[in-house]
């Protein structure tokens, strides 16, 4: 495969010798608005040679991998206006990575990611997918499979290269950004499938080398004086284009939680999910996301997410936010 000068988009995969990431790419008769360029802990070098750049082999974890990988490359982060990071457990398809560039671009969103389906093994059921949403505005996107405006990306490399696991900083970087609301979205219109049981990864080897990543959730979600309790969902799009507020956004979230999550492979905690967006629907009516407020002395005040200046690098496209 060769680069496409004319695309807008990259899919940067962090994959191993196990990986579905040939998947992404088969249907070779869909054209692809996105390179691939795979960042690979494969010990079998020969099963990722398959993007359109070629591949870079690093043996860390998933998130100081991906941070030294745009590092050395800061033409990347020129060359692309989104890059989607996905995990090698997901299963999608190229008509679905195109689709889900085009709502980010569509409703500039500075973070994005698919919903997952019924069948996917999941921590977090607020991303199973609702049949009956485009999408919805969340304080809360996975790390699997994210997809992120490149100049926020930027922004956010010292956060990946602190906090090294990935654990906890999913929890924030949906709000980080100034004006936080309705720039991160769970796109349903893009379903993913999550193949690989839950904490059965490579990544999860390396924490006997001493990190905690518990630890490191309470080290990220503590340094902040305005976390938001829970996660939340305060909008959305319908898949019949209308918009749709918090308290409709949540109900119609809530009772999808019973209708799809009690078919799915966590049905207890869909349920209790649900149960909470409903409560929320009456005590949270107009909540809106702000931006995280870092503690004095907390380790995120000297890592540059806070500047004045606008962490989304502006829209890309004609079309606005909503």
């Amino acid at each position: 495969m060769t680069q496409d000068l004319d695309r807008r988009f990259l899919v940067l995969g962090r994959c191993g010798d196990k990986s579905l990431h040939r998947e992404w790419i088969a249907d070779r008769s869909c054209p692809r608005n996105w390179d691939l360029q795979i960042n690979s802990y494969a010990k079998d070098q020969s099963t990722c040679q398959d993007g359109d750049l070629p591949t870079v082999f690093d043996y860390g974890t998933k998130w100081d991998s991906i941070a030294r990988h745009l590092r050395a490359r800061p033409e990347l982060l020129d060359r692309y206006d989104y890059v989607m990071l996905p995990d090698d457990d997901v299963r999608i398809g190229a008509g679905d990575i195109n689709r889900l560039f085009e709502i980010a671009v569509e409703h500039d969103l500075t973070i994005a990611q698919p919903a997952m389906t019924a069948d996917s093994y999941l921590s977090y059921p607020i991303l199973l997918r609702m049949p009956w949403f485009k999408l919805r505005y969340s304080t809360f996107l996975e790390s699997m499979a994210c997809c992120i405006k490149s100049s926020y990306l930027r922004r956010l490399l010292p956060m990946f290269e602190r906090h090294f696991t990935g654990w906890g900083t999913d929890l924030v970087w949906a709000i980080l950004m100034p004006d936080p609301a309705f720039r991160a979205a769970i796109v349903d219109a893009v379903p993913m499938t999550h193949t690989r049981p839950l904490y059965t990864g490579p990544l999860y080897d390396s924490y006997a080398t001493g990190v905690d990543p518990r630890a490191e959730i309470r080290n990220v979600t503590g340094a902040f004086e305005n976390m938001p309790p829970g996660m939340q969902v305060y909008g959305g799009y319908l898949t019949n284009g209308r918009r749709v507020g918090p308290v409709a956004a949540r109900v119609l979230n809530a009772a999808g939680m019973f209708s799809v999550g009690l078919r799915s492979r966590a049905p207890v905690a869909a349920a209790r999910a649900g149960l909470g967006l409903g409560l929320r629907a009456i005590a949270r009516i107009g909540y809106l996301p702000e931006q995280l407020r870092p503690i004095s002395g907390s380790d995120f005040e000297s890592l540059g997410l806070f500047r004045p200046a606008d962490a989304q690098g502006g829209p890309i496209s004609r079309v606005g936010r909503g």
